[in-house]
């Protein structure tokens, strides 16, 4: 595979996680997202969550109605890579408004041919 192929196809892992995430498809989830994940958005709490609590608020309190990812530039190193992206959403997590636009950093992972996403980072913009 090239770097490029590389690139398509992360871009469209991008767009799938959060597609997943908005339809609360926790098989593919589960998939997808790296055992040891982080997340961490200083907006919501200065300590990184656990796959574990991402997890959880994927499967109950976090709700997407509409996302767009608005430019995304992707840097491939061997196995991982690296996707800054401008992003947006209406969402919520349990009642409390969360649509802004977002600056995302996400590491994803190739392992035994597969890509999954290890860390991500996610500051407000708007």
């Amino acid at each position: 595979m090239s770097v490029e192929d590389d690139r398509a196809e992360l871009a469209e892992l991008e767009e799938e996680w959060m597609a997943r995430m908005q339809a609360r498809d926790m098989d593919r989830l589960e998939e997808m997202v790296a055992p040891g994940f982080r997340f961490t958005a200083i907006h919501l709490d200065p300590e990184p969550m656990s796959r574990e609590q991402w997890m959880d608020a994927a499967r109950e309190g976090y709700t997407i109605l509409s996302f767009a990812f608005e430019h995304m530039d992707i840097d491939v190193f061997g196995d991982t890579a690296v996707i800054h992206a401008r992003y947006s959403q209406v969402a919520s997590y349990q009642h409390t408004p969360l649509s802004n636009v977002f600056r995302l950093t996400d590491v994803w992972s190739r392992e035994d041919g597969a890509w999954r996403v290890v860390v991500r980072h996610s500051s407000v913009l708007g």
